[in-house]
């Protein structure tokens, strides 16, 4: 890094931190959406089940770009509320993360054999019970693997909020490049700055596979 651009690694470090919580923020919301969509794809219900396709079809097949876009000037022309470009950026992360995570989740609660479904309804637990001690424990080894390639792809989505004025790291590095006229190495720092934290996360990924004992 060039002097020139050091004054400035104070921005680069602020941009990745605000990458790191905005992404963070949109996977657990999203998880927690995704789980409810999930049970609904999984209900015996044929509205929930159709409300849950549609759903996870919908956010699913719109490009971020698209829900950044809606959700920043959309909502604002629609419904006359003027969300902040971190509320925009939030909620766009979160409808795409919560469709991905709802088949996630989904897949990893079907993968349990309905054998143990039925063992355990046979044994007399709860439903409390069975989804405690039966059901989650063998379904997070099929969810953990695929939820950290979803955190991935929504931290490196979150680099479009720049386009709506947020500043993430793909933001900041444009602040700096304008600032400095450095253009190379501008984006070679951002870039690698993307490497270090989505290998991060991928290390992180491996370690709770072999944390939970995934093959």
């Amino acid at each position: 890094m060039s002097s020139n651009l050091f004054q400035y690694s104070g921005y680069f470090l602020n941009g990745a931190l605000t990458t790191i919580w905005i992404s963070w923020l949109g996977l657990l919301l999203g998880a927690v959406i995704g789980a409810l969509v999930a049970l609904m794809r999984l209900s015996r219900s044929g509205v929930l089940r159709a409300f849950g396709l549609v759903y996870v079809e919908t956010f699913r097949s719109i490009p971020i770009l698209v829900l950044l876009f809606f959700s920043y000037y959309g909502l604002a022309l629609v419904l006359k509320v003027d969300l902040s470009p971190f509320v925009a950026a939030t909620l766009s992360l979160t409808l795409s993360a919560s469709a991905m995570m709802a088949e996630v989740i989904r897949a990893g609660i079907e993968s349990v054999p309905r054998g143990q479904w039925e063992a355990s309804r046979a044994a007399g637990m709860t439903a409390r019970q069975r989804w405690q001690y039966v059901i989650l424990p063998q379904a997070v080894r099929v969810i953990v693997p695929p939820s950290v390639g979803v955190y991935i792809m929504v931290l490196k989505d979150s680099s479009l909020a720049a386009i709506i004025g947020y500043v993430e790291l793909a933001k900041a590095g444009l602040l700096v490049r304008d600032a400095t006229g450095e253009n190379l190495q501008v984006l070679a720092i951002v870039a690698a700055l993307y490497f270090v934290i989505n290998y991060s996360i991928s290390l992180v990924g491996s370690a709770l596979e072999r944390r939970f004992h995934i093959a």
